[in-house]
């Protein structure tokens, strides 16, 4: 049985690299219901080049650079009454949008905040680079840095983003980084068990793939990795308890009160941001390690975060 599984996990994983090779070349954004737009980067990039030269000119760009600079480990402890027993305690490192090559020396930054942490999981949920084409093998020592900097009993396990490419699979998993790819795997502990499914990207990327990896995974709590937020009704629909993601780096460039001017979300754009809840699913959206279009931060934290579960406790 072993072997019908991973003969079919190989077969499907060619199918799901043919046909996002051919959405990566075909310069179009593929999303939920059918959505289908053409990227338009070159006009967006444009104006924010623009707004960049402009903002050099002001004492706002040092300020904003070293925002992006301040790289913050959020500590969060959720609650649940499905966890099992068995991962009380169970800490989770989350890092999103790492953008490695965006910053300087950032796969230092990251591994001065991670180094010595005990984490039983590390997930990263896409956007590993700052540009969404071309080549990535810049990034790759920074990455296998960051992987040698932490060593989590249950490994590291990631999804791609907008920003990446399918390419990225095969380098990622010999760095020792598992890629899930519309697929769920079970962590054990004694008889209790969880479940972690990661999807492609929703936001340039989606195929119903996904949405078949969401029906077909196991009852029992259940946790989904996804770059972008806009998975949240259709992974609380199939019964998950928590919704890891990313890809809006918290708004990057906020008015006072953390409002921010660019979300690059449709669909759940009001979880744009930190710890969430729809339905019975508790979300975490994170703000994320690096930046793009502009290095500034502005009311926004570049962050890592670790989450703690715990079972609620009975009242009386």
């Amino acid at each position: 049985m072993d072997k019908i599984q991973t003969e079919i996990k190989k077969q499907t994983r060619k199918i799901w690299a043919k046909t996002r090779l051919l959405m990566e070349t075909d310069n179009y954004k593929y999303r939920k219901y059918g959505e289908k737009a053409l990227i338009k980067w070159s006009l967006f990039g444009f104006l924010i080049r623009v707004f960049g030269s402009f903002l050099k000119l002001t004492p706002f760009f040092k300020k904003g650079f070293e925002n992006a600079q301040n790289i913050v480990l959020n500590k969060v402890d959720l609650f649940y009454d499905d966890l099992p027993e068995e991962f009380e305690g169970y800490k989770i490192l989350h890092m999103t949008d790492l953008h490695l090559d965006s910053l300087p020396e950032m796969d230092k930054k990251i591994c001065e905040k991670i180094n010595g942490l005990k984490v039983d999981l590390c997930v990263l949920t896409g956007d590993y680079r700052e540009g969404t084409k071309g080549s990535f093998k810049n990034i790759l020592e920074p990455l296998h840095q960051i992987v040698a900097s932490i060593q989590p009993q249950d490994g590291i396990m990631a999804v791609l983003g907008n920003h990446d490419t399918c390419h990225m699979v095969e380098s990622f998993e010999k760095a020792g980084i598992t890629i899930l790819v519309n697929e769920t795997i079970d962590i054990h502990r004694e008889d209790g068990r969880i479940s972690v499914t990661g999807l492609d990207d929703p936001y340039y990327y989606y195929t119903d793939q996904s949405l078949r990896a969401l029906k077909e995974s196991p009852e029992g709590f259940k946790i989904v990795l996804v770059h972008a937020p806009s998975m949240f009704d259709l992974a609380s629909e199939n019964g998950y308890s928590l919704y890891l993601t990313g890809h809006t780096h918290g708004g990057q460039i906020c008015l006072p009160g953390g409002i921010p001017v660019v979300r690059h979300l449709r669909h759940g754009r009001k979880y744009y941001r930190g710890v969430w809840h729809y339905a019975k699913m508790t979300g975490y959206t994170g703000q994320g390690v690096g930046v793009v279009g502009i290095p500034v931060r502005f009311n926004t934290q570049s962050e890592i975060t670790l989450l703690r579960l715990h079972r609620k406790k009975e009242i009386g």
